[in-house]
């Protein structure tokens, strides 16, 4: 029987595991050789790609090598350079006589009359809640929070506004005791004050 895992110095039918045999040296790979003038050419040819690239990407980076011709510039004769003026010298022809001095009314300015409607600016009182007061709320709404309730008869200021939502009209109003805070239109009525 052929043994095939033979260890050192053991015999083994393998050729390559022969411990007399030499290693065979292994084909030498042929090498391509150029004559040094064509080594020369090559490296020409490199140099002048590299030469043309450049000046391409500099033709490229200042507006696409196209050469610019110079303007003319315009040519100015003597004659055209000196413009000629012609005076013509008014004679008064009548006199100026003085006219009578025109008066004009002064319109006086009529009484400011009170707004007929809410506006910013304006005063309003607190009218026809039943005694509940009116609710001051944080925003237009009937769900914002409550900031004050304000008893019926205050006279309020109007800030801002209108506002419509919930079905009410809404005024940002400022009471005397400076709070400040949504009310809806239906409890305001304008003061004379």
């Amino acid at each position: 029987m052929t043994q095939y895992d033979a260890g050192p110095g053991d015999w083994s039918d393998r050729p390559w595991e022969d411990p007399e045999r030499k290693p065979k040296p292994q084909a030498r790979r042929r090498r391509v050789i150029l004559p040094p003038w064509a080594l020369l050419a090559i490296l020409v040819a490199l140099v002048i790609l590299v030469c043309v690239s450049l000046v391409l990407i500099i033709r490229a980076i200042r507006g696409g090598g196209e050469q610019e011709l110079p303007t003319p510039l315009p040519t100015v004769t003597a004659a055209e350079s000196l413009p000629t003026a012609t005076v013509t010298l008014l004679t008064p022809t009548s006199a100026i006589t003085p006219t009578d001095t025109v008066v004009l009314p002064i319109d006086t300015p009529e009484p400011t009359r009170p707004p007929t409607d809410i506006g910013p600016g304006t005063l309003v009182i607190v009218q026809d809640t039943a005694g509940a007061g009116l609710n001051l709320r944080e925003q237009p709404t009937v769900y914002a929070r409550i900031v004050s309730n304000v008893e019926e008869g205050t006279v309020l200021t109007v800030l801002e506004g209108p506002s419509e939502a919930d079905d009410y009209v809404w005024w940002r109003l400022r009471a005397p005791d400076g709070a400040e805070g949504w009310g809806a239109a239906n409890w305001l009525a304008l003061t004379t004050e």
